[in-house]
């Protein structure tokens, strides 16, 4: 497991890090097209998506690097499994999920896995930074210009979106949206 990443998450968990309350917009739009089931939440975090999608009867295997974050949802709701895992090697049961959904977090080895992991008909939401961001944030973390429509082509794209947005400090950064369906 990358120790610097899980004590830099953990350390911002227990500083009081300000993090999202609400679901993500772009979940609670596309919601619909998923069949309720099972539901993986990459990098869940302290949870806003995951306890979203078990209040709407998904459960949920919440992964994150953080174990700060692991123990705060063990207490969300009975329908989350937290999983403690570094997202760099973690590799989810191929053709387990429903949805896939992955929030302000890349990690691109993770793109075929994820792909394989979904049943027929499952839906990926994936929302992430893209090129044009103007916080300091390490370039490996960041989308170029349509990597991310290009990166799931062998999935049905419902919908694909790259625009700028106000995040917590009223900077201007840029988020690539993909809502893409498993056929075959």
């Amino acid at each position: 497991m990358n120790q610097e990443d899980r004590e830099r998450w953990n350390k911002k968990y227990t500083e009081g890090f300000e993090a999202e309350k609400d679901p993500s917009d772009l979940l609670i739009n596309f919601l619909h097209l998923a069949k309720k089931g099972k539901a993986l939440d990459v990098a869940a975090g302290l949870g806003r998506n995951s306890l979203f999608l078990a209040k709407n009867g998904f459960f949920v295997d919440a992964v994150d690097i953080s174990d700060v974050a692991i123990e705060k949802l063990k207490s969300l709701h009975p329908n989350i499994n937290p999983i403690h895992a570094d997202l760099k090697t973690f590799r989810p049961q191929k053709e387990s999920y429903e949805l896939i959904i992955n929030f302000n977090f890349l990690e691109r080895s993770l793109f075929p896995y994820l792909k394989e992991a979904l049943k027929k008909d499952g839906v990926l939401i994936f929302e992430t930074f893209v090129e044009g961001t103007t916080s300091k944030t390490n370039k490996d973390y960041i989308l170029r210009k349509n990597e991310l429509l290009h990166s799931f082509l062998s999935l049905e794209v419902i919908f694909y979106q790259e625009r700028p947005v106000k995040n917590s400090k009223e900077e201007t950064v840029y988020k690539a949206s993909l809502v893409a369906i498993k056929r075959c």
